[in-house]
């Protein structure tokens, strides 16, 4: 057999009895990839190294409801893709598995959260990197607790989190562990070195006073849009980078996509003016990927119902996509460039 035959999945579609289409939906699953339980031994054995856990969340969420359906859009939105990517010249097909959605009990916060630091703390155990998709921004904390328990007290911990909102309430209307107090909750671990904690994108009136004091008391490095816009986004994201990425072993980004600008991402729980633009946003990828690797990725607070065309949750895969594509690159995992589809040749 043809070895190029294995790589069909690069090319468009075939005519006539080879006509299948790589965008034909069929099992939705994120990137394609084959579902395995996180509690079966599938899961260690695959090759991918990444591992998607839905995690339809909603009852944390201060904002606009409905990004308990983001992980249905975002995979939705990953059967736009095919898996090559030119720029890079890597192939990301087989590159990952789906281990399903969080089963999340709606009466309990508690027992939720602790599904969620399970299912992520099974994904970490077995070598693989978690691309956790919620859900409001609260299920990031037992997400983070979860990966500092992985590591433990004696290795290092980075963590960078790009949004319009710092999230730095200690408690709100009472409770702890909603979305508003997830940065707060995340700064108390104790192997996170607020050195090593870098928020991008902190603008606008929904930052209280007490998230401004409270971030400050902990000296807590945040970079506000106006300053972002005002060194650019390659300064800026060159800095937070080496605050997150050097001397930890291991590092958590998060991405709330109310960091871009609210025409540029209107499928979000709290839209935000004056934020990021795409080609921004792709900037970002470039710069996190340039770090050669990390330890989990997580997307919250997509919130389709209020999506135009789908077009934030296809921005959304496309960024961690493009991450997933430089880490590869960077890796050396580039495709051989003669491989041509069999019997293929330029037409004269």
């Amino acid at each position: 057999m043809n070895p190029a035959k294995a790589f069909a999945h690069l090319f468009s579609p075939l005519g006539g009895d080879d006509a299948d289409n790589y965008r034909s939906p069929g099992q939705i699953s994120f990137l394609r990839g084959p579902f395995v339980s996180l509690d079966s031994d599938e899961l260690g054995e695959s090759s991918a190294p990444y591992v998607f856990i839905g995690v339809p969340y909603d009852e944390g969420n201060v904002g606009k409801p409905g990004c308990e359906d983001g992980p249905r859009e975002f995979r939705v939105a990953s059967l736009d893709y095919f898996p090559y990517w030119f720029e890079f010249n890597v192939d990301l097909h087989g590159s990952t598995i789906d281990g399903g959605d969080v089963s999340m009990p709606r009466v309990s916060p508690d027992v939720a959260h602790e599904r969620i630091y399970s299912a992520v703390k099974k994904v970490l155990a077995a070598g693989k990197i978690p691309i956790i998709c919620g859900g409001d921004r609260s299920v990031s904390i037992p997400a983070t607790k979860a990966l500092s328990d992985y590591l433990g007290n004696e290795k290092k911990m980075g963590y960078m989190h790009l949004g319009a909102h710092l999230d730095m309430a200690d408690a709100w209307a009472g409770e702890r562990n909603v979305s508003t107090c997830a940065m707060a909750r995340i700064t108390e671990l104790k192997n996170l070195d607020v050195k090593n904690v870098a928020h991008i994108g902190a603008r606008n009136s929904f930052n209280p006073k007490d998230h401004i004091d409270l971030a400050k008391t902990r000296n807590m490095k945040f970079y506000p849009m106006f300053e972002v816009l005002d060194r650019g986004i390659d300064d800026v994201m060159g800095e937070a980078v080496s605050r997150v990425w050097d001397n930890t072993d291991g590092q958590y980004l998060s991405f709330n996509f109310n960091v871009m600008d609210s025409s540029s991402a209107p499928g979000v729980t709290a839209t935000e003016p004056g934020g990021l633009e795409s080609r921004e946003i792709m900037r970002v990828a470039s710069s996190i990927s340039e770090a050669g690797g990390l330890s989990v990725i997580d997307v919250t607070e997509l919130c389709p119902m209020f999506d135009v065309s789908g077009s934030t949750s296809r921005m959304a895969v496309c960024v961690v996509m493009r991450i997933m594509a430089g880490i590869a690159l960077k890796h050396g995992n580039t495709l051989d460039e003669s491989l041509r589809r069999p019997g293929w040749k330029f037409k004269e």
